[in-house]
């Protein structure tokens, strides 16, 4: 028997219903309604230029993920006999690198670089893990993958941040958008859903960034009354977009041909361009005197 397939039904072992809710709800924390969370409360709340980093250095990474799985064509265990399979609705397509695990690994990492304390460490690494294994026990991933998606969550991270930061300080901005076309040319190979939708998001964050740091110039800073109605408004927006935008747009494009995923990506664009540029520009306009740029 496969070793990997030895070692995922030796996870499974220690299954139980309260180990299924437990790992079910920390595989959460490396999907897109946690990371949309964070990074709102960032760029609205606390940190912006935190949240403009986290922001292009995860969506940037999990653009890259679909087009390496699209590479690789490694196949899920999903159906393997032996092996138990959960939450696999969080599971489609190919296996390799692991997207949770490469988003938890991107997120946590730069944590770690921004905070730089000993605790921000040790919660980062704890969370990288638990993510990681959180897919095993789930029968989602084989092995390779989750160690995958560390490595090129971290190895990306770091690229990432590193030209997000050069860009900022040089005031180039073209830097931090060079990445959209290779990532764009090498997506037209594999268009799939994952894909459009990370594009489309990173596309619109990118937008949305260089408006507010030419035009906008949104600072944080507010009373704690102000800040509940800015995180309250901009979720029930960013919901509007997100859910509200859907069926309309899968009704004005035809799904023939693929045509549908141009709709996908108008709607991620436009979530992505609200958190970082929309947003920021609206709560200036609302709350002039809440706080000084």
């Amino acid at each position: 028997m496969d070793v990997q397939v030895e070692l995922l039904q030796a996870i499974q072992s220690i299954g139980s219903p309260g180990l299924d809710t437990l790992f079910e709800l920390i595989t959460m924390s490396a999907e897109e309604g946690f990371f949309i969370l964070v990074a709102a409360w960032l760029l609205w709340v606390k940190d912006k230029e935190l949240g403009y980093r986290l922001g292009y250095s995860l969506l940037s990474s999990t653009v890259f993920n679909p087009l390496l799985k699209s590479s690789f064509q490694v196949s899920r265990p999903i159906g393997v006999e032996g092996i138990e399979s959960m939450r696999l609705h969080t599971a489609p397509g190919y296996a390799f690198p692991s997207g949770h695990t490469q988003g938890a690994a991107s997120f946590w990492t730069l944590v770690m670089k921004a905070v730089g304390r000993s605790w921000a460490n040790l919660l980062g690494l704890s969370m990288i893990v638990l993510v990681a294994f959180s897919r095993l026990y789930l029968g989602v991933h084989w092995p390779t993958d989750v160690l995958g998606g560390i490595f090129f969550g971290v190895l990306w991270v770091f690229a990432a941040d590193a030209l997000f930061r050069h860009s900022m300080a040089s005031s180039r901005p073209w830097l931090r958008m060079s990445l959209l076309l290779p990532l764009g040319l090498w997506g037209l190979f594999f268009p799939d859903e994952a894909f459009v939708k990370s594009y489309g998001a990173l596309l619109g964050f990118c937008v949305g960034a260089e408006l507010d740091r030419r035009y906008i110039g949104f600072a944080t800073a507010a009373g704690l009354p102000v800040q509940v109605l800015k995180i309250v408004l901009g979720l029930a927006v960013l919901l509007g977009i997100k859910e509200g935008l859907k069926i309309p747009l899968e009704l004005l494009f035809d799904t023939a041909g693929g045509m549908i995923l141009w709709g996908e990506l108008m709607r991620y664009a436009l979530i992505g361009l609200w958190i970082s540029g929309g947003a920021p520009g609206l709560f200036k306009y609302l709350f002039p005197g809440a706080s000084k740029p």
